[in-house]
């Protein structure tokens, strides 16, 4: 048995390998090779592992990895930043498109508890797949990609209540289901203040502790032990274990660890993540393919369609324009990740039954492969739904809502109040190309509609300044809160190896020499320029010379600078 087990093991994970390498080459997903080659390897194709239930369990680790995976990058303060598209866009889009395909499965013969999981599961896009598209696009910033952000945000909160129902609809009887439902939805509510509880008290001085051994090793382990400790408390709760692994993703995702404990569980995560998605290949009647291919298509369509059309209505009623409403429905016209994990999980708890499941896991896994095609075309494809609709020129409404991040010999402006608009003004009128960062999303939408060529994001981050191409640019003008966050910031940017000349604005007093010396160019504070400003030009009205107005001036700010180095020094 264990030899038997070995050699399956084996073979999985050299099909899955050359899937991988082989739909590589076609730009598609991982996710889709490693459910082809579970398709292939398992019993409805050529049979050699006959029972895929005995990786089950090792699968079903998969999901709590992927749903950790998930929590790690979902942000609370993106959450709240990105409110109205999150709560608002994003709450109806999940109503609207549940209510549809709930009623199309009821429709289609499936009971109530099956057609609940299944509507919310094609409800759901994916993540993976939206936002490594927009990055490589680089429309993450853009307004479509914005809005596609703020659903996907709200799609995870809404996997968290679907997590914590497929178990309450596996394992009661029809009479005390909403009873069930009330129980599982409290001890979901206290586990989530249990587990925040943990992640803002114990997590951080624990982890502290952990990178003080400077060991990966012990780092991994503590993670690993984290993470399956989660599983097992929501579990022993009657919870789903992927529940767990979601909320404990959440909390440490708020923490200052969070890329290392990506970067260090990435590969253990994707070799179980692999498996978990073989073991759903495995189950796919292929003979289901074969007998019924026109009606999979079919179903593949009305759902890309139904979603394309509901979001794009939802995203225009919310007070987008036309182009921006339908490149949004194109982003999330598929299923996702998260969907395929609940279908599973309805599998394991005898929810859906084997041959429904199978049927609607080829049409998400058909709309998965269909969809970098629809993201990496948004703007072609909805240019030509709208001129076909007798629209016009699709792009004309909303184009200057188009954001173009240049690529080179560009400034960048952090910060988009009345000085970066000034400065971006003046960019303008030199015919100097400029991209600017801005954190207040009012203030992008308002002025993109009036042609400025703005971003939604914090110029603290770098992932954001690389995103415009900071190693590139001619110049970057950020503005910054605090002198701690300024000296935090450009310390990371002069370590990333880029040169380019960075002049700061802060609000704050401190130690600016400091801040010189790791790596800023020029230093304005805000309080200084705006003195030396009054100063200046009370010495005009006075006939002071223009001569000796500069040089005490200059005086004065280089004097200022000193005492700021010695108080804070």
């Amino acid at each position: 048995m264990e030899q038997q087990f070995f050699e399956q093991f084996l073979a999985i994970i050299g099909v899955s390998l050359l899937a991988t390498i082989v739909l590589n080459r076609f730009k598609l997903p991982s996710i889709i090779a490693y459910l082809i080659a579970g398709c292939l390897i398992g019993p409805y194709v050529l049979g050699y592992v006959d029972q895929p239930t005995d990786f089950a369990f090792l699968a079903e680790f998969g999901v709590v990895f992927l749903l950790f995976s998930l929590g790690l990058e979902f942000s609370l303060p993106r959450l709240l930043e990105l409110r109205s598209s999150v709560f608002g866009l994003g709450s109806v889009q999940v109503g609207v498109c549940g209510i549809v395909f709930g009623g199309a499965v009821l429709m289609w013969g499936a009971s109530i508890e099956s057609a609940i999981i299944i509507a919310g599961a094609l409800a759901l896009s994916s993540t993976a797949i939206v936002t490594k598209e927009l990055s490589s696009l680089q429309q993450v910033h853009s307004r479509h990609g914005q809005l596609s952000i703020g659903v996907l945000l709200f799609q995870d909160l809404a996997a968290v209540v679907l997590l914590i129902m497929v178990p309450v609809l596996g394992g009661s009887e029809a009479g005390s289901v909403w009873t069930s439902l009330g129980i599982a939805m409290v001890k979901g509510i206290l586990l989530m203040v249990l587990f925040f509880s943990i992640g803002k008290w114990v997590l951080p001085v624990l982890y502290k502790e952990v990178a003080q051994t400077r060991s990966e090793e012990i780092f991994l382990l503590t993670t690993l032990v984290i993470v399956l400790l989660a599983a097992w408390v929501t579990h022993s709760l009657h919870l789903s274990m992927a529940l767990g692994g979601f909320v404990i993703g959440m909390m440490l995702g708020e923490s200052q660890y969070r890329h290392q404990i990506n970067s260090d569980i990435r590969s253990f995560k994707d070799i179980l993540l692999g498996l978990f998605f073989v073991t759903i290949g495995m189950s796919i009647q292929i003979d289901l393919l074969l007998e019924f291919w026109p009606r999979i298509i079919l179903f593949t369509l009305f759902l890309i369609l139904i979603k394309i059309i509901l979001i794009s209505f939802v995203a225009q009623l919310s007070g987008d324009g036309k182009n921006t409403a339908l490149q949004t429905g194109l982003n999330l016209a598929q299923a996702g990740e998260f969907g395929l994990a609940l279908l599973a999980l309805g599998v394991m708890h005898e929810v859906i039954p084997d041959e429904q499941a199978s049927f609607i896991i080829i049409v998400a896994i058909l709309s998965m492969a269909a969809s970098p095609f629809l993201i990496r075309h948004n703007d072609w494809l909805s240019a030509k739904i709208w001129g076909l609709l007798g629209g016009g020129k699709a792009n004309e409404e909303l184009e200057s809502n188009l954001v173009s991040i240049p690529h080179q010999d560009h400034v960048i402006i952090g910060g988009f109040g009345r000085v970066g608009q000034m400065i971006a003004n003046l960019m303008y009128e030199n015919e100097v190309s400029y991209i600017a960062i801005e954190h207040d999303t009012d203030v992008v939408i308002a002025k993109r509609k009036e042609g400025r060529n703005v971003i939604y994001g914090d110029c603290t981050k770098t992932e954001i300044l690389k995103s415009c191409h900071l190693e590139s640019a001619k110049m970057a003008i950020l503005t910054f809160r605090s002198i701690e966050l300024a000296k935090t910031t450009i310390e990371h940017i002069r370590s990333l190896g880029v040169t380019v000349p960075i002049i700061v604005r802060t609000h704050e007093h401190g130690d600016f020499t400091e801040l010189v010396s790791l790596g800023a160019d020029h230093v304005f504070p805000e309080m200084l320029e705006g003195g030396l400003a009054i100063a200046s030009q009370a010495l005009t009205m006075l006939e002071i010379p223009q001569d000796d107005i500069k040089k005490q001036i200059q005086t004065q700010r280089e004097l200022f600078l000193t005492n700021s180095a010695t108080e804070y020094g």
